[in-house]
């Protein structure tokens, strides 16, 4: 039952026409790929496992940064930490009790988020979270296992035959597959239409798709054509988002020089 949870969760619904994706990985290589997404989304460090970013109404959680909203009004971008919450307790990891009594963050601000930072709440997450980094990797591989079917049937059959190409570029190394594997985790996986600026998306679909259809380096054309995604984005946002998009850009840039032992 709690596998349907997860996945019902972690999205919003999904064609029984869609081919299953399997992504395998040795207990080396999923440790790898999650020190890279750590590293990408907190430096590697223990105080960065719980996170609240200036201008967002949510804090940001674990590996991830798995989204938590504290109330039951969503923003447009995807939750995604009562899923992992759901992940822990389907592979039978206890959960630190207050984790199982509460459906939203417990923090309505920033300011209250990290004026706690240090009590016993937010140290005792950091801490549970720090134990569990390698379930966080295998939630993470189930997110992009996921998408892919979902992706290719929102295309149509021109957009298939191109993503199809560009995922057997990508995932023919372990660095291809780490690249997809953070940019799912980063962007999301395009399809929401509340994760839209003007119509327009900026997801693993939408870099995917923006993708050309030569390149020698498929790890730099990915990093180009999610640069040109993300600007575009920033571009169309109805805020300012523009104090981001150097992090962006560095981070999308730097798949095409990531190593994976």
């Amino acid at each position: 039952m709690r596998r349907f949870v997860v996945l019902a969760l972690l999205l919003t619904s999904f064609s029984a026409f869609c081919q299953p994706y399997h992504i395998n990985l040795t207990s080396q290589q999923a440790d790898a790929l999650g020190q890279l997404i750590w590293k990408n989304e907190g430096q590697q460090k223990l105080q960065h496992l719980t996170t609240w970013n200036r201008g967002e109404n949510f804090p940001s959680l674990g590996l991830g940064h798995f989204i938590w909203y504290p109330n039951k009004e969503k923003g447009p971008f995807k939750e995604q930490f009562p899923a992992l919450l759901a992940y822990f307790q389907e592979r039978g990891i206890q959960l630190p009790i207050w984790l199982t009594k509460t459906k939203f963050a417990p923090w309505q601000s920033r300011e209250q988020f990290y004026h706690e930072f240090n009590d016993q709440t937010l140290s005792g997450l950091r801490l549970f979270l720090s134990e569990h980094l390698d379930v966080q990797v295998k939630f993470i591989v189930l997110r992009l296992e996921t998408a892919i079917p979902l992706i290719l049937a929102d295309c149509n059959e021109q957009q298939k035959s191109k993503i199809n190409y560009h995922l057997s570029q990508l995932t023919s190394t372990t660095a291809g597959l780490f690249t997809l594997l953070d940019y799912v985790n980063f962007k999301g996986e395009g399809l929401s239409k509340n994760e839209r600026y003007q119509g327009q998306g900026w997801g693993l679909k939408q870099v995917l798709l923006t993708m050309p259809e030569e390149y020698k380096n498929p790890l730099r054309a990915f990093g180009l054509a999610a640069d040109e995604v993300l600007t575009r984005r920033v571009k169309n946002a109805p805020r300012d988002e523009f104090r981001w998009l150097k992090g962006w850009r560095s981070r999308v840039h730097a798949y095409q020089h990531i190593v994976v032992e």
